[in-house]
């Protein structure tokens, strides 16, 4: 039997183990009576439920695997009654007076009886117990780091687990547009990230969207390092952490630092991925802002025309990254006074808002402020409230019938 036990699989030993070790570890006897199902309710707090198994009867897994072997379900609890008794008996040493020595604890005579009951086909943790009860203290540390050992592997899968919870619970709060509530799962993540990069990056985005840039920039750094460590140094990974700290020393005007990371993230998405690939369009939009920044608008238009193209080509004309390039775009041509040519760039985005509205029944999140500028611009072109008025509602009656007033006002 020792050896059926040996030759399991590492899954299947945590299968038949963990339940058991578990009950030490939450609370001895109030958790042994809830999984021997004599305690009604939910299981106790910090129970490691296994999937696909029902709550209320943890043991599934080990009844079955000792069934295969002959053993009756009163058999099984039997088994599980003694291991209980015996963590109790354990738990109650009593102390030796021996005169004119140390007094050192002692096992109980119960537990000592309790003990020469434990089967040696005996799960690790149970036979250490065993073990302890018998003075075989060598024998009794070799099996609970056997135990320990996947114990810890029950305590790994866990972590991960509880990480993509709080990382989706962290987008979640995010995309709400609620950064600042964010970042309590932050201070969660911090101790289980590990070398997860998806998790550094989340994080660094998070601290990023508060401004807090001293708690972004390590995590960003730190993400970048691991996947050229892991993926190589021209990977489309490596592409996406040299963007994302370069808008980092962007916002915080290291620009001289913040260009090379750019072009360096360009050069690798365009021979990795393709030169019409929509990440190279990002890679581009980046760049051209950063141009922008520092007055070189020549340099920056060409770039921003190029993404353009690409966004379009790979999602169509009317996609909101579309309307993102379009917007940049105007900005450049009013920026270097061709309002003119601005115009039609800004109706096209402020439509394409409109169809988001209209198809998802959800105001897009820009199009107040897509309003707003095209408005603007008009009205710095020439045209009259009425004429901007008339403008509004041939592009959308059903929003703006209420307009006329409201521009009028102005």
């Amino acid at each position: 039997m020792v050896e059926w036990f040996n030759n399991l699989t590492d899954a299947n030993k945590i299968a038949i183990v963990v339940p058991v070790v578990i009950a030490v570890i939450a609370g001895l006897v109030g958790l042994s009576k809830w999984l021997l199902g004599k305690k009604d309710g939910p299981a106790p707090e910090g129970v490691i439920i296994p999937p696909s198994i029902d709550p209320n009867n943890v043991l599934d897994r080990y009844e079955i695997s000792l069934k295969q072997l002959g053993q009756t379900e009163e058999t099984i609890k039997n088994q599980q009654e003694t291991i209980r008794q015996l963590e109790e008996r354990l738990a109650q040493s009593q102390i030796m007076a021996d005169t004119g020595r140390q007094q050192v604890p002692q096992p109980t005579q119960e537990a000592k009886d309790l003990a020469s009951q434990i089967e040696d086909d005996a799960g690790p943790y149970a036979l250490a117990l065993k073990a302890i009860a018998a003075g075989n203290t060598k024998e009794a540390n070799e099996l609970l780091d056997k135990t320990q050992k996947l114990l810890d592997k029950v305590q790994e899968q866990k972590d991960r687990a509880q990480a993509k919870i709080y990382m989706a619970r962290m987008q979640n709060t995010s995309y709400a547009g609620r950064p600042q509530d964010a970042l309590q799962y932050c201070d969660k993540l911090t101790t289980l990230a590990g070398n997860d990069t998806l998790i550094l990056n989340g994080m660094a985005a998070v601290y990023y969207e508060n401004a807090e840039y001293k708690e972004a920039e390590p995590l960003m750094e730190r993400a970048l390092n691991i996947d050229e460590a892991s993926f190589g140094k021209d990977h489309p990974k490596v592409a996406i952490c040299l963007n994302n700290l370069a808008q980092l020393y962007q916002a915080t005007n290291r620009l001289k630092e913040a260009e090379p990371l750019m072009q360096r993230a360009l050069k690798i998405d365009e021979a990795s991925l393709g030169k019409d690939h929509p990440n190279v369009a990002r890679d581009l939009n980046n760049l051209a802002l950063l141009y922008l920044d520092t007055n070189r608008l020549k340099e920056a238009e060409p770039l921003m025309e190029r993404a353009l193209k690409i966004d379009e080509a790979s999602f169509g004309k009317d996609h909101p990254n579309v309307a993102i390039r379009l917007n940049n775009l105007a900005q450049l041509y009013l920026d270097t006074n061709r309002s003119k040519e601005a115009e039609p760039l800004m109706e096209r985005l402020l439509v394409i808002f409109l169809q988001f509205t209209r198809r998802t029944s959800h105001r897009h999140p820009h199009l107040d402020a897509a309003i707003k500028n095209y408005e603007g611009l008009l009205i710095q072109i020439g045209y009259s409230k009425d004429e901007v008025v008339a403008r509004l509602k041939r592009l959308a009656p059903e929003i703006f019938e209420s307009t006329d007033k409201q521009v009028k006002e102005k």
